[in-house]
């Protein structure tokens, strides 16, 4: 619904870019509706990928108040349809950075665009020595 009213509010100024005097052609509307999407979309993505940014940032910091972060930017994250990945087991969303060892760390979540599907941040992963499994995130 975001995207939509984005754009339905970039069309009136694509079309103003169509010159004045003349009626625009169904081409010319046609072409600044696209140009609206796309500027929207474009919009979105950046404006997504710095949230992305921002939640990963603090949650890496968070510690023990993890809790707090999430609380804080959950509401954010799902009004622009960003999903916040945190088991390691989808490992395509997922770059692991350093160590040796079986059990992957979580160091910083991933995020996906619910719309798209499409990973906005990659999250990153850390292995440490420890048990075969899946370390969430606790300090080894």
């Amino acid at each position: 619904m975001t995207v939509i009213k984005g754009v339905a509010a970039r069309v009136p100024e694509a079309l103003e870019a169509v010159e004045a005097d003349e009626v625009p052609s169904s081409g010319a509307v046609s072409a600044a509706v696209r140009r609206a999407v796309l500027d929207e979309f474009r919009t979105r993505a950046q404006f997504a990928g710095h949230l992305a940014e921002i939640d990963a940032l603090l949650w890496s910091r968070a510690g023990g108040n993890r809790e707090i972060v999430e609380g804080a930017m959950t509401a954010h994250l799902r009004e622009l349809r960003l999903v916040r990945v945190t088991e390691p087991e989808e490992s395509d969303r997922f770059v692991v950075t350093e160590g040796k060892g079986d059990t992957l760390e979580l160091l910083s979540p991933a995020y996906v665009d619910e719309l798209t599907g499409k990973v906005i941040l990659a999250g990153q992963l850390r292995r440490v020595a420890g048990p075969s499994g899946v370390n969430m995130g606790e300090e080894a």
